[in-house]
């Protein structure tokens, strides 16, 4: 995730506690990842250098989060990473890629990921990552089973939109909305970049659903409020017909 300034979403006391696992070929990236997160304040950092070697260390441990490559290697990564969730139901995990775009990376939320690391990453980039996956709202499932990936992804959008403008109204009056704003937030940013990155046929084609979901909309059911007021319009012209 690119996203920044949800340092909010998961607190000092939650990060020294947590157990991560990094699971990346390359050296200097895994060695700047665990820096990383050692000055993010996480409590556990554990290596390991592919994606097979990485299952053994789940004997005897606990990870909360795992941060992987997502590129594939000798081991298919969507068959080891089926092997994680048996393993972990529970964990947050997060894929890495220099091009996230692609459908493996998209295949990896759709079986559970909780969120995704653009390579080049950043401190900046790490933590707002982390923090999302770890407290953000999970991935619809209508992403899971949408026929046509780019109206479930503007779907997710226009739902995580509607959601805000709610809790935005609700926060006016109540002090509890209020702590919501934030997640809020970083819900609808979350949802614009999941949908800007993996839109089929790139920004063109995102554009294309979300006229198509307008046009939905438009010929949608009426509400009742609406039916009410064409009634009244149908019921004014006959009446001046009549006359």
């Amino acid at each position: 995730m690119t996203v920044t300034g949800r340092n909010d979403l998961f607190n000092d006391l939650e990060r020294a506690s947590s157990s991560v696992l990094i699971v990346e070929p390359n050296p200097a990236e895994r060695s700047l990842l665990r820096t990383t997160m050692k000055r993010l304040g996480f409590g556990r950092v554990s290596e390991a250098v592919n994606h097979m070697t990485s299952l053994d260390k789940f004997e005897g441990r606990k990870f909360t989060h795992i941060i992987f490559d997502a590129k594939q290697d000798k081991y298919p990564v969507q068959e080891w990473f089926s092997e994680v969730i048996d393993i972990a139901p529970s964990i947050v995990a997060i894929p890495t890629s220099a091009d996230p775009s692609v459908d493996d990376v998209f295949e990896l939320l759709v079986l559970g990921a909780k969120g995704y690391l653009v390579k080049p990453f950043t401190r900046d980039t790490v933590e707002a990552s982390i923090a999302l996956a770890t407290k953000g709202d999970p991935i619809p499932d209508i992403i899971k089973t949408a026929k046509d990936r780019n109206e479930a992804l503007v779907a997710i959008m226009m739902t995580s939109l509607d959601r805000l403008a709610t809790v935005q109204r609700q926060a006016k009056q109540f002090q509890t909305a209020q702590r919501e704003l934030a997640k809020a937030e970083a819900a609808l940013r979350q949802a614009s970049e999941l949908a800007h990155i993996f839109a089929k046929g790139g920004d063109d084609g995102l554009v294309e659903a979300l006229e198509r979901f307008a046009v939905d909309k438009c010929r949608g059911p009426a509400t009742r409020l609406g039916r009410l007021r064409k009634r009244l319009s149908t019921t004014r012209l006959s009446t001046d017909t009549a006359q």
